[in-house]
């Protein structure tokens, strides 16, 4: 199984398509990815959702955590990852508002 680089979706018991749809379009506008991904489990296989960082993010995380000095390029990079972080977690709310209202 392939974890995502960012993290996983729990994938809604119905509605499976139009939340992989969902996903891939709101991560598509801030650069991330989706991967639908079957998992095997002693009461059967069931899918996730896993959401990989974009290139330049992971690459801004990177840098960050090789560097021990900050200077105005670590603030620049850091603004941006937490800019980013701040954009999945508002298509992570909005999802769980649409997919799974059971939780």
């Amino acid at each position: 199984m392939k974890l995502g680089t960012y993290t996983t979706f729990d994938c809604p018991t119905e509605h499976e398509e139009e939340a992989y749809k969902f996903l891939c379009e709101e991560f598509e506008k801030i650069g991330g990815k989706v991967i639908r991904v079957g998992n095997s489990h002693d009461f059967g296989d069931y899918p996730s959702f896993e959401i990989d960082y974009p290139e330049e993010i992971k690459e801004a995380m990177d840098s960050l955590d090789l560097g021990s000095d900050f200077d105005d390029s670590s603030d620049d990079l850091q603004g941006k990852v937490d800019d980013w972080h701040e954009k999945a977690n508002e298509v992570e709310r909005a999802y769980n508002e649409k997919f799974m209202e059971w939780l």
